[in-house]
């Protein structure tokens, strides 16, 4: 095995990781802001504040998805930094990928 062979193979490895990482990161951060989502997200108007309480649920909603695209932006990069590593794995070993399709033999 030759050492470029090596390197090409730990980066991709690494960039596979990372990727898995990231989207581990995005479920486990849903899982806490939806597992109790009035903890993040308060409808009622602060005390001592003017402002109507349609406002403040408007707010509200706009805070959840904005929060939303945030875990699809990371659940997107995490997916195409995984799929990236795993294509840099397999251009280091000269193999060609595993095909998902199935077979139409």
């Amino acid at each position: 095995m030759r050492k470029g062979d090596l390197l090409g193979r730990i980066i991709g490895m690494v960039v596979f990781l990372g990727g898995i990482g990231l989207l581990a990161f995005v479920f486990a951060t849903a899982y806490s802001w939806f597992s109790t989502p009035s903890a993040a997200l308060p409808t009622a108007p602060a005390p001592g504040s003017n402002a109507p309480a349609a406002a403040q649920l408007g707010k509200s909603a706009f805070v959840l998805l904005e929060k939303i695209a945030l875990l699809i932006v990371m659940t997107i990069v995490g997916s195409l930094l995984a799929g990236r590593g795993v294509q840099l794995y397999f251009a280091a070993v000269n193999a060609k990928p595993p095909s998902i399709a199935p077979n139409d033999e």
